[in-house]
């Protein structure tokens, strides 16, 4: 199947200011229902319209059903329904967002599936680093946690494509404190306020599952649902210079709640300069394996509508295939 191999930070925000607006007053003040009405048409809209994103869940989906074959979470070969069925989901991400730092989740509808749990994480009195990634919700995640703790969890974030959402997620809560660092790459300057923070004990979230959009070449390559796939190094060498702990974070929605899992992944990552490309090598698969078991579990809640597995073309490439497809 083909997919566009753009880069996702190319891919630009669905949806303007006042249509977001319109649709979180509906659900804010309307209820669930309503906006459920209202959502199905709007999403079919985009689900036609964005043709990438329709091909990069298609592939992903049916990637993960030949991968795991007779264990497959599909009784057959993903189509277009389930593909419809992924969208749906995303925009439920996003309504829950917003449900999060309302106070509309119970914390009692929360449990800790992974090996460790925030209390942990913060009774240890040190500052870390928290790996997200696009499968899951971490901003409930992060909702959730500082609702219940009086800690400071900062999210370096590529937040171009998100500003009309971050905007009405402020507006809908004056006491929302986004704590987002918009980062394009890392620069000294960005590790020495990142290293204050860590001496203050805070956190840091940084996602591993994409690419740099600055550098895309600069990727790690491992295997992910049976096939090689480009992941960013960015996130492991800042947690080698921040000399802290390491844990992997996903937030996922189940029935009657959400599944917070916290992995220790590191209490310290070291990349000797020797060994530094192997080790990183390493590392990166670990994670890749880690996000490819919590994909399996939860195929729906992965949000990433692009192709995956390959990196996007330069300005060369692409000028080689429009002189190509012209001739």
């Amino acid at each position: 199947m083909k997919t566009d191999s753009g880069h996702w930070a190319t891919k630009q925000e669905n949806g303007s200011y006042h249509a977001i607006r319109l649709l979180l007053l509906l659900y804010r003040f309307g209820g669930k229902w309503l906006i459920m009405i209202s959502l199905a048409p709007v999403l079919a809209y985009f689900f036609v319209k964005d043709g990438s994103a329709r091909r990069a869940s298609l592939q992903f989906l049916q990637q993960l059903h030949r991968f795991k074959a007779e264990q497959s979470p599909f009784k057959q070969k993903p189509g277009y329904w389930l593909s419809y069925q992924h969208f749906w989901h995303f925009a439920l991400a996003a309504l829950a967002k917003i449900d999060s730092w309302l106070g509309r989740i119970a914390q009692d509808s929360v449990v800790y599936g992974g090996s460790a749990t925030f209390e942990q994480i913060r009774q240890s009195g040190k500052g870390a680093i928290l790996i997200g990634s696009h499968l899951g919700n971490i901003e409930v995640c992060r909702a959730l946690v500082q609702t219940k703790y009086p800690v400071r969890i900062n999210i370096l974030a590529h937040t171009k494509h998100t500003a009309a959402f971050n905007r009405i997620l402020k507006e809908s809560n004056s006491a929302v404190d986004l704590n987002l660092i918009e980062v394009t790459e890392l620069t000294p300057a960005v590790s020495v306020m990142l290293s204050e923070c860590i001496e203050r004990n805070e956190l840091v979230v940084i996602v591993g599952d994409r690419i740099s959009a600055q550098a895309p070449e600069r990727a790690v390559w491992a295997e992910f649902l049976g096939k090689p796939a480009p992941f960013a190094v960015g996130p492991w060498i800042l947690a080698s210079l921040l000399q802290c702990p390491v844990y992997l974070m996903f937030c996922m929605k189940q029935t009657g709640g959400y599944n917070l899992m916290f992995e220790p992944f590191a209490e310290q990552l070291r990349l000797p300069r020797k060994q530094r490309q192997q080790v990183l090598t390493q590392v990166v698969q670990r994670y890749a394996a880690e996000l490819e078991r919590v994909a399996c579990q939860y195929p729906l809640q992965w949000f990433n509508f692009y192709d995956f597995w390959q990196l996007p073309l330069t300005t060369q490439q692409k000028e080689h295939r429009g002189e190509h497809s012209s001739n």
